[in-house]
Parts: C-alpha cells; sequence; structure tokens
C-alpha cells in the first residue's frame, strides 16, 4: 500500500497515517512490518465537538513524575518503556519509525509553527535525544482506525518549552494551516479538551481536519519526556480522546524508566 493513498493528509493526524502507511508495506518495503495485538482496549469517551472542555473523561489519580529534568531517557530505555502489544487494542501492532515523520511541515502562520512542532516532533527546530514508538493499525485490509504512542526524550528544559510554547499557540491556531515538503496544504480545527493531568504537565487536545477523520491527541511531560497518545478515526465524525487508562500506563512506564 502505497503513502500516497492516505493523501491529502493533515498535521492533525499525519503521524497516525504514516503509522498506517508503515503498517500495510510499501512498494519499497515489502517486509512484514507488524504483528497482531491482542488486547480489547478501547478509545476513550466522544468529544461532543472540538471546542474547549468537549472531552472530560474520567481517570485514576495523577501519576507525577520525578525524574530529573536535566537527564534524559535513551533511545534504547525508550524502547523498553513503550507500550507492548498486549497493551493496545487488537490490531496490527507497529514499532518501526514511519517514513516521512522527519519531513518539515511548515504553519502557514509562523506564530503557529509549534503547535506543529508538537504533534511532529521529530521535525521541529529542537530535535529529541531519544524516540520511541508503538501503534496499531484497526481494520483491514484498509486501515479505519488508529491508535499509537510515541516518547520523545529531550535535553535540559527543552521539553517543557515545547509544551508551554505549543499551549500558547494553540489559543492563537484553532484553525491551523500548513504545508509540507511537496508543497501540499492542509487546514484542521484543533482545539484543547479538558483532562486531568497526568505526569508534570498535560494537554489534550481534539482535531478535526478539513480533508476529513478525526483524532485526538493526549501529549503528557514526564521530566524530559514527552509522550504523545493518539487515537485517529479516518473516517470519523466526533473526535475521541484516547482512553485515559492507556496513557495512564504509559506514563507509569516512562516513570519508571526514569528513576532506573
Amino acid at each position: 500500500m502505497r503513502k500516497s493513498l492516505f493523501r491529502p493528509i493533515s498535521v492533525a493526524i499525519v503521524g497516525s497515517v504514516l503509522f498506517a502507511a508503515t503498517a500495510c508495506g510499501s512498494d519499497d518495503d515489502k517486509k512484514d512490518s507488524g504483528k497482531p495485538a491482542a488486547s480489547t482496549t478501547t478509545t476513550g469517551a466522544p468529544a461532543a465537538a472540538p471546542s474547549p472542555g468537549a472531552v472530560a473523561p474520567s481517570a485514576p489519580a495523577p501519576v507525577s513524575s520525578g525524574a530529573p529534568a536535566a537527564t534524559p531517557l535513551t533511545a534504547a530505555q525508550l524502547e523498553k518503556a513503550v507500550l507492548a502489544a498486549s497493551d493496545l487494542p487488537q490490531g496490527m501492532y507497529v514499532t518501526r519509525e514511519p517514513k516521512g515523520t522527519r519531513e518539515r511541515v511548515t504553519a502557514t502562520s509562523p506564530e503557529c509553527q509549534p503547535l506543529t512542532d508538537l504533534f511532529l516532533p521529530r521535525q521541529g527546530a529542537t530535535k529529541p535525544v531519544g524516540v520511541a514508538q508503538a501503534g496499531v493499525t484497526i481494520g483491514a485490509p484498509m486501515p479505519s482506525a488508529m491508535i499509537t504512542t510515541e516518547l520523545f526524550s529531550y535535553a535540559g528544559t527543552d521539553a517543557e518549552t515545547i509544551l508551554s510554547t505549543a499551549r500558547t499557540a494553540l489559543g492563537k491556531c484553532g484553525s491551523l494551516s500548513t504545508k509540507d515538503e511537496e508543497g501540499e496544504t492542509s487546514t484542521v480545527k484543533h482545539a484543547e479538551a479538558a483532562h486531568p493531568r497526568l505526569g508534570d504537565d498535560t494537554l489534550a487536545t481534539v482535531s478535526t481536519p478539513a480533508d476529513g477523520g478525526t483524532g485526538g491527541q493526549i501529549v503528557v511531560r514526564v521530566g524530559s519526556t514527552l509522550i504523545v497518545v493518539r487515537s485517529v478515526e479516518f473516517t470519523g465524525t466526533i473526535p475521541k480522546l484516547p482512553d485515559t487508562a492507556l496513557v495512564t500506563k504509559q506514563v507509569e512506564k516512562i516513570v519508571t524508566a526514569a528513576k532506573g
């Protein structure tokens, strides 16, 4: 399956789209890229509309960090901490980095670039020290949904800065237009969604791309690591956040890794 089958794409769901393309394979890579996951975990509650406070799922008590911000986790530590197939909903489990996620995506308005960089950390101006990812595609032969977890460790206080500047940008960029390296443009509406705080800081957003589909993202900072858990429905109409229990489990694994 070619990546081009998933275009046009929006920055709200590009990471998950590329995960889906990776899981299905491409003309350049015929290798088996995933295996069935065994869990039956579901996605979170739907949002009534992409507006502030639209989603407020229940959650366990917040998971605090305790990880020193100046000690970034290594790629090996992140790979060990990423959610396993048994932790995720049933589907095709993929851990390989999606192709194209390091390609630069530029916001039409410069003040919105920090939000773009939060959704696509690999291509941001501040590069992560370590990266790990896992995801499941749901549906066959053409995936109808995708759930991914991505882990990014940073030096010093970079993770804190990236999240705080993105939060500021979100307040100004409810409608975000972007252009990729091929010149393809996309527009997506984003809004912050109510969610319990996990880790040291949490930002939850719901997204509605102009070209169809819906997405929900929960970004959690644990020390110097950013956790991005995303739920995407490629033909969905009501955006949903990822299941809070799933996000909490990923946060707990990073906290454990940070404590050594």
